[in-house]
Order: structure tokens, then sequence, then C-alpha cells
């Protein structure tokens, strides 16, 4: 029993990693400002910070191009952090083309501004812009719409529980996983899981003086609420191929993921549609991750059993990834 219990408690630790996304789409917080959003303004608002998400997802799968031997394994914890851009932290939000007010239809460019400019997407600013209605109009002055504010974020952190175990003929596996579990805040139930495989190249090169290996990983992560009604799903693939060298307890690893991929499907919702005073159920949408590719270097140091490694990814949305572990080769 106490072993559970310490389980729970480590993977409600890891849960902690995965806060700026339940602040983001839990159903206290975005869930109501995303309710304000839909269409462009929708992706606009919400895409940066899942394209960040999405590349911290395909983070961080080894830290040595040198594979273990039969039965030899790795344990630990990979978190990846996206550090967020200016450019990413505002857009430009669209009102519709009439709003009710009161007993008055009320035109944009007329009686208020058609775009409003640097309103913060979720990564941004917590205080939305204000949209009021423009002198001689029958609303001059009065506050019309507050577009949604964000939560001021730095970074975006992920994290991903790894276990990898060597095989015959060079191959080794890989497994992400966390299992349902409520998030802090009551900010819904995550659930996370990943598999991957990876091949010894350098096998078939006699004495050749530095590892190679290949890799390939595919992922989803889930976001429900409380009720068990999912929010989003995201999905992570990645291919690639890496080299190491190790000199004695320091390991110098990197390589190249020439395919990329993740992509978020948010569930449909409601939206409270300001052009007619009516909340309306509209349709989920998907967003895709900027990444494509990437190059990454890292250093990994490896004392006994106990390795610690680092490493940073050259990319549209560079990625620091950073892990602990015990490491039996």
């Amino acid at each position: 029993m106490k072993g559970l219990a310490s389980m729970k408690v480590t993977l409600k630790t890891l849960a902690l990693l995965f806060i700026p996304l339940a602040m983001a789409v839990g159903q206290e917080d975005l869930g109501k400002q995303l309710s304000k959003v839909a269409g462009i303004n929708a992706r606009n608002y919400i895409g940066s910070f899942l394209s960040g998400l999405g590349a911290d997802l395909n983070s961080g799968f080894y830290h040595s191009a040198d594979l273990h031997d039969v039965l030899g394994f790795d344990i630990g914890v990979k978190v990846g952090a996206v550090m967020v851009k200016d450019e990413d932290k505002v857009y430009d939000f669209v009102m519709p083309d009439e709003i009710q007010y009161g007993a008055f239809r009320l035109r944009a460019g007329v009686d208020y501004d058609k775009i409003i400019a640097g309103s913060p997407t979720v990564v941004g600013s917590k205080t939305g812009k204000e949209v009021r209605g423009k002198p001689g109009s029958v609303a001059a002055g009065q506050l019309l719409f507050t577009t949604p504010g964000g939560f001021d974020l730095k970074w975006l952190p992920l994290a991903a529980p790894q276990a990898s175990l060597g095989l015959p003929l060079g191959i080794e596996v890989i497994l992400r996983f966390i299992p349902t579990v409520s998030l802090p805040e009551d900010a819904g139930k995550i659930n996370f899981v990943g598999f991957g495989v990876r091949h010894d190249l350098d096998q078939y090169i006699p004495m050749f003086p530095v590892d190679v290996a290949v890799h390939f990983m595919s992922q989803k992560l889930t976001l429900t609420d409380n009720a068990d009604q999912k929010i989003l799903t995201g999905t992570g693939t990645a291919l690639g191929i890496e080299v190491s060298k190790s000199l004695a307890l320091l390991t110098l690893y990197g390589g190249y993921q020439f395919v990329e991929k993740s992509k978020w499907e948010i569930e449909p919702y409601t939206f409270s549609d300001i052009s007619t005073g009516t909340s309306v159920r509209v349709d989920g949408f998907s967003i895709e991750g900027a990444n494509t590719s990437r190059f990454h270097a890292g250093i990994r140091f490896l004392l006994a059993f106990i390795n610690v490694h680092a490493d940073y990814s050259f990319a549209t949305q560079p990625v620091f990834t950073a892990g602990v572990g015990i490491s039996i080769r």
C-alpha cells in the first residue's frame, strides 16, 4: 500500500508540470476564456500555446546513441520547455461586423474598431483588451467587450516519464506513460501514452568511431474535464537519427529529427456570440505544431548508474530538454 501511495504522489508531482496546459484548457479558467472566441480568433488565441506543447512532446527521447544491451534499461523523467517569444503573446482580435447593444445594432468601423491589435494569446497578458464605443456612436465610451486574457507564461514545460529496454538485434523500445490522473486546481484529468523504437546502426560498420542510431516515436495526450468530457487530444510523431561519443563519465550527443509532427484536436464547445447575444455550440478545430524538423545537441553525465542530461533543439520553436534517471547498460 505504501508503494501504491508513493506512485500516486509521483504521478501528482509529474502532473504539476502540466499546469500551463491545465490553465489553458481547464474547465474553470480557459474554458471560460475560450467561450469568447471562435473561428480565426480561437486559432490565433490558442495556436502558439499548443504548438509549443507539441514541440515539448517530441523532445528528450534519448541521451546517447549507444543503445542498451539485451535487458539493459533506463527509467527516468524528461522535461521539455519552450521559451515563449514576444510575438507569440499577442494577436489581432477580429470583431464581428455587427454586435447587439441593447435595442441597437452597432457596426464595426463606425461604432467600434474592427481589429483589436495587441490582444493577448493564452501565453500573453492576463488582462484582455477592452473594446469601447467610438465617439459619435450611441455607445460612445461604453465597454462593449473584453477580449480573453492569457496566463502570462514565460515557459511552456511538459514532463514525460520514460522507460527504455534493450532487446536483441540492436533494438531498443521506449515507453512513456501517465495513467489518468487529476490535475491540480480542479483543472481536469490527463492521460498520456507514447511508444517508440530505436535501432543501432553502427553495429553494421566495424570499428566506427561514434555510436549511431535511428529512432521513431508516437505519442498521445488527452485532457478531459472532471466529468470525463474530452477537451482536447494531442498527438506527436518523430523520426530521426542520432550520434554520440562517450568520454569517461561524459557523453556528447546530437542528431537530426528529419520528420516531426504534432497536432491538437479541440473538441466542440459553447461560444458566447456577441453579434447575436446568444450562446451557440461551435465545431472543434485542429492546430498543427510549427516544428517539422530540428537539429539538437546535448551532454550527459553518467555517475555509476545515475544519468543526468540536457540538450537544446535548434528549430522554429527551440526546446530546452533536461532529464534524470537510472541507467543499467
